[in-house]
């Protein structure tokens, strides 16, 4: 036998009966429970002062979302993991994490999620938290950034939200960590079916596990996952401020992690083959997708992901702008017109009045997203049936 499962099977397994020492349940229990009772004050005592495992207040822990936590802790290779009631919930937390105080500075990636922006700049910023974007797939950039900065905290995406650009992790980190700045990487679009940052020497990854962790539409939550050391900041967070993760939101999740390997295995090759049928269409400006060989970041998505997928993702460039996606968008029959990515059906967002609707002209045009910027999440579905929905509604 060796040493430790592959990811195949840690998705099935990964979470599963830690709450049960001798039996458990082929799927997984939901226990909805607010509080619970304990044999003595003693043992109550030892469990709040984190002494000893156990449960005694769902907003503190709770069993199933354990379970949840667990199942992404293992799958990322971390030391510890926390869930909570979304991915800018979990965002958030990481950020505190990483022990930000008054003066000092937080450096992002310039092509970050919308959300994430306005996170760092209009609520981290009020509270005297220096904050810079840079491009950090400019290695040379990011390194003055660095050494001018020396920023607490650096927050990267494995693949950019809309563009899908890729920076090479590996070198960020270092660079990152030879000023002392510890990296907090999204892994949301990328998942650790392409790729395990902390594995490459991140401090913190996060997921909006809403995405592909849960894959169907159904549940709302997020997750940090962190080495050693983070655990007392990242418990204490969700206890004090309350961000909790339902137990049926775990349930739900947990039971998407399940089949994430061959979904998301899947809808990388729908978007692979979708992203080269707009190619050949010739009817958009530009198709963003990191598996063509003309995208910016092709080569480090090369290395970065090993061949196993480019993510699930393309986003394209249309003539017209604004008006001609709005027309787009209306006469859509197959694919959906909705704010998210990661479902098992298609999707298409328009990130100037969504994703990115927070944003400045000028940082949207730093970013490289216009009003012809239209991103489209891969499903499941044939591949000839969505691509020509997509052509079919453009006229």
């Amino acid at each position: 036998m060796k040493d430790a499962p592959s990811l195949e099977t840690l998705f099935i397994h990964a979470g599963q009966g830690h709450e049960w020492p001798r039996q458990y349940p082929t799927a997984p229990a939901i226990i909805p429970s607010t509080s619970f009772r304990t044999q003595s004050p003693e043992i109550m005592d030892a469990i709040l002062g984190g002494d000893a495992p156990g449960f005694t207040y769902s907003r503190h822990a709770n069993p199933t979302v354990k379970a949840f936590s667990e199942a992404v802790r293992v799958l990322e290779g971390g030391a510890v993991a926390q869930a909570f009631s979304s991915g800018m919930a979990a965002l958030d937390a990481a950020l505190f994490a990483v022990g930000l105080n008054p003066g000092d500075r937080l450096l992002l990636s310039r092509d970050l999620y919308g959300a994430t922006m306005t996170l760092s700049e209009q609520v981290w910023g009020t509270m005297g938290i220096h904050v810079e974007t840079v491009d950090v797939t400019d290695l040379e950039r990011t390194e003055e950034a660095l050494l001018r900065l020396r920023p607490r905290g650096l927050v990267v995406e494995t693949l950019s939200n809309p563009l899908m650009k890729v920076p090479d992790l590996s070198r960020l980190i270092a660079l990152a960590h030879k000023v002392e700045c510890q990296v907090i990487v999204d892994n949301t679009f990328a998942t650790p079916v392409l790729v395990r940052p902390l594995t490459l020497g991140a401090d913190l990854v996060v997921h909006s596990a809403t995405k592909y962790l849960g894959g169907h539409g159904d549940a709302i939550g997020g997750v940090v996952v962190a080495h050693q050391g983070y655990e007392s900041r990242l418990h204490q967070y969700v206890k004090i401020r309350g961000s909790v993760l339902s137990p049926f939101d775990a349930w739900l999740l947990l039971r998407g992690i399940k089949t994430l390997g061959v979904r998301f295995e899947r809808q990388c090759q729908n978007a692979a083959h979708a992203a080269d049928l707009l190619l050949a269409s010739g009817r958009f400006h530009r198709v963003y997708y990191p598996g063509l060989p003309d995208h910016p970041s092709h080569w480090t998505a090369n290395t970065l992901f090993s061949g196993r997928g480019y993510g699930a993702v393309v986003t394209v460039d249309v003539p017209g702008g604004r008006a001609r996606i709005f027309h787009l968008l209306s006469r859509l029959t197959l694919v959906g017109s909705a704010t998210t990515v990661g479902d098992v059906y298609t999707l298409c967002l328009y990130p100037s009045i969504a994703s990115h609707r927070n944003q400045s002209a000028e940082a949207l045009q730093a970013m490289g997203i216009s009003d012809e910027t239209l991103r489209i999440a891969v499903g499941l579905e044939s591949v000839d049936d969505i691509v020509d929905d997509i052509l079919t509604a453009l006229d």
